[in-house]
Parts: C-alpha cells; structure tokens; sequence
C-alpha cells in the first residue's frame, strides 16, 4: 500500500490509544518499528538509525506493508517530538522537525499538524455523498468512478480524503480539495 496509507494506520492506532510495535517494511525490504504506548509514538528505529534519522529514511519509502504487534515490547527511549509532530512529519504535512536545524524549527504547509484531525467518523453514505461533490470541482464527472475505487471497504474519512487528494494531478488543487472537505464536512484540516 502507499505510504501515506500506512501513516494514516498508524495516526489510526494513535487515535484508538494503541500500546505494541507497528512494523513497517517497505517493498524494497526497508524494515521500521514504530513504538506506540497509549495512542503516542515514543521510539522509531529505522535501518538501524533511531529519532531524527530513522524518521528521515521512513519518510523515503513509497509503498509498505504494516503488521501491527500489541503483545510487542515497547520501547519508551522516547522522541522529541510529539506524536503529531512526527505524524506531520512523515505524511509530508511537516518540512522538517523542530529543533533539527535544517530549517530552523518546523515548516507547517498550509494543513499543519497541529490541525489533524485525532479521530475522524465513519464513512456514511452523507460523507460519501459529501467528498465526491468536492471531487466534481477538481476532476470532473470522473469524481464518481474515482470515489466508488476509494469507497470500497474504506472505513475511515481522513484516508479516504488523503486517497482522494492524491487522484487530483495539481497538488494546489489536491490542497484545495482537502479545504473544501474539512468546510463541507465541518471538520478539522486535513
């Protein structure tokens, strides 16, 4: 699956207050954990490198697979950042982290992570009937046939909408769209 997919099932179990050990290969065979205790990311290791630099090499991979451990041991060395800073971080909504240095702290685009939405709800035919009326503006009558690929045993609204933005060519217009959602669903940015 696409890596914002598996960002997004993490932001998931950070929502639902998951302890365990998300393990995350990438189809070239890159492995991360991703600790959680209670719904917080307090460890990332990645390619061996931990914090800062196992972030940056997790943000690289472009599809992966995920397996969720519970019974796994936690480690709680602890990151720097809060979880929705390094939620931020890894769906691109982030330049960088705060205190790194490369751009002097963090660089929220116009969706900042502050603004995530923690927990969003289910995927009702009004919500439905909702995103492909703001997909119409962005794609056309195509909006229908793209939404129904998307629907299809989705169940949480922010992915969907994050799936959604990534059909949309110009990624001014994918910004836009997901504005248009957050206003038309009256929900946080997403």
């Amino acid at each position: 699956m696409p890596f914002i997919d598996v960002v997004d099932q993490i932001a998931g179990f950070c929502a639902q207050r998951v302890s365990g050990t998300a393990l995350v290969i990438s189809d070239d065979n890159r492995m991360a954990q991703v600790h959680l205790q209670g719904g917080k990311i307090v460890f990332i290791l990645c390619r061996g490198r931990r914090g800062r630099d196992g972030l940056a090499i997790m943000r690289t991979m472009k599809n992966a697979r995920l397996t969720l451990d519970k019974a796994g041991v936690v480690n709680a060395d602890g990151l720097d950042w809060p979880t929705e800073i390094v939620l931020g971080y890894l769906d691109g909504t982030l330049d960088d982290l705060p205190g790194t240095g490369v751009l002097g702290g963090a660089s929220p685009r116009a969706d900042t992570a502050a603004a995530r939405p923690v927990a969003t709800p289910g995927l009702t035919p009004d919500i439905k009937a909702a995103l492909q009326r703001c997909l119409v503006k962005y794609v056309g009558p195509m909006a229908e046939i793209v939404c129904s690929d998307h629907f299809d045993g989705a169940t949480d609204v922010r992915a969907v909408v994050m799936a959604l933005a990534k059909e949309i060519p110009n990624d001014d217009q994918a910004a836009k769209f997901k504005v248009d959602v957050a206003k038309a669903l009256d929900m946080p940015a997403f």
